[in-house]
C-alpha cells in the first residue's frame, strides 16, 4: 500500500489517501490516512509522446537551421546513415533507461531506417520495463511497414512525393495502424496537406494559426507539442492555450535527442512557467493525454482502479520539495528525478 497525497483519476485531483496495488494492478484508491509501505506524493508515471531515440548518438550539435539539422540529407540523417547497428542499439537503450530513471513509463518513437531500424529498437528495448509505440518511417521510396509498428511516422508532407504519401497511408490504414506526421513546424504551409491524409497524431504545430487549429479540432487528431525542441530550432512556441480552448488532446514529447534530454520534468517546468501557467493541465499533457494519443489510456496514464500501477512516489521531504504548498505544482515546476523515492 502507498499513502500520502495521491494525484488521482484522469482529472488529476489531489487527495489525502492511499493506493492499494496487487500483482502490478491498482486495486483501490481511497481517501483517508492509511499507513502504507511508502508515504509521499503519489503520481502516475509520465508518457513521452514523441521521441527520436536513436538521435542520441550525436548530442548537442551546433546551432543551425531546422532543415540543415533534421531535414532530408541534413546532419541528423548523415550521422544515422554512418552509424553501425551496435552503436544505434546502445544509444537507444541508454535513452530508454534514461526515461525510466526520470519517471517515464511509456513513449512513442519515430523510428528511422525502415523495417531494419524498427528491429534495432526492439532489440534495444529487450528486458526493459518501458512500453513503446513505434512509428515506422518509410525508407526512401519504400512503403514497407514493419508488423511491430503501431503506426507510421512521417516528416512533413513537403518531404515526399504526394502519391508516395497516399500509398504509405493507405497501406497503414488497411492494416489497422495509426498515422502520425510532423506539421506546422518550419511553416504552416504543410498543415493542410497533413490533415488531408487523415492523421491520428500531429507533431509540433508551432506555426499553426487559430484557423488551422480549428481544422485540427474538427479532424479529431491528437497534438504533440515539443516546446524545448521548438526553442532550439526557432520554430516558435505553439499556441497551447488556443489548442486547449478548442478541446484538443494535447500531449508532450521531448523530440530529438540530439538537442534534448528525455526529461519530462524540463518540459513541464517550461510549459508551466512560460506557456500554459496551469499546472494541472500541464501534468495531464504529460500523463493521461499522452496515454490517450498512444492508445494506452485504458492501461496507464492515471491512478485509477484496474489500471497498471505505473507510478512515481515523490519524497515530500526532499531538500527540493520540502515546504511545498501545492504538491502537484511542485512536481510540475521544480521536481527532479532525484526527488523520486519509488518507481513502480
Amino acid at each position: 500500500m502507498l499513502s500520502g497525497t495521491v494525484i488521482s483519476g484522469e482529472d488529476m485531483v489531489a487527495l489525502d489517501g492511499y493506493v492499494v496495488i496487487k500483482n502490478g494492478i491498482i486495486k483501490e484508491v481511497g481517501e483517508g490516512r492509511e499507513r502504507g509501505h511508502f508515504e509521499g506524493i503519489i503520481c502516475p508515471a509520465f508518457v513521452n509522446a514523441h521521441t527520436h531515440v536513436a538521435d542520441s548518438i550525436a548530442k548537442d550539435p551546433p546551432f543551425m537551421d531546422l532543415a540543415d539539422l533534421v531535414g532530408p540529407g541534413g546532419l541528423k540523417h548523415r550521422i544515422l546513415e554512418r552509424a553501425g547497428d551496435d552503436l544505434l542499439i546502445e544509444s537507444m537503450r541508454f535513452s530508454a533507461e534514461e526515461m525510466l530513471d526520470s519517471g517515464t513509463c511509456a513513449f512513442g518513437d519515430f523510428r528511422e531506417g525502415g523495417p531494419h531500424g524498427v528491429e534495432l529498437l526492439l532489440r534495444a528495448l529487450e528486458g526493459l520495463p518501458i512500453q513503446s509505440r513505434v512509428f515506422g518511417r518509410p525508407l526512401g521510396t519504400t512503403a514497407d511497414i514493419h508488423p511491430a509498428c503501431w503506426g507510421i511516422g512521417l516528416s512533413s508532407t513537403r518531404d515526399y512525393d504526394r502519391d508516395f504519401v497516399d500509398e504509405v497511408v493507405s497501406i497503414a490504414k488497411r492494416s489497422g495502424k495509426r498515422v502520425a506526421i510532423h506539421a506546422g513546424e518550419a511553416g504552416r504551409d504543410d498543415i493542410e496537406g497533413a490533415l488531408a491524409i487523415g492523421p491520428d497524431i500531429l507533431i509540433h504545430l508551432s506555426r499553426a494559426e487559430r484557423s488551422d487549429l480549428r481544422d485540427v479540432a474538427d479532424s479529431g487528431a491528437s497534438v504533440v507539442v515539443c516546446p524545448r525542441s521548438n526553442l532550439f530550432t526557432r520554430a516558435g512556441l505553439p499556441d497551447i492555450a488556443a489548442m486547449l480552448s478548442l478541446e484538443l488532446n494535447v500531449c508532450v514529447g521531448t523530440d530529438n535527442l540530439m538537442i534534448n534530454s528525455t526529461s519530462i520534468f524540463r518540459e513541464m517546468e517550461l510549459l508551466s512557467k512560460a506557456i500554459v501557467r496551469d499546472d494541472r493541465q500541464v501534468f495531464m499533457m504529460c500523463t493521461i493525454n499522452g496515454a490517450r494519443a498512444l492508445g494506452m489510456a485504458e492501461r496507464l496514464g492515471s491512478i485509477d482502479p484496474g489500471k497498471e500501477a505505473r507510478i512515481n512516489v515523490f519524497d515530500r521531504n526532499s531538500r527540493n520539495l520540502r515546504g511545498s504548498l501545492n504538491p502537484l505544482a511542485s512536481i510540475v515546476r521544480r521536481a527532479e528525478p532525484s526527488d523520486i523515492m519509488l518507481r513502480i
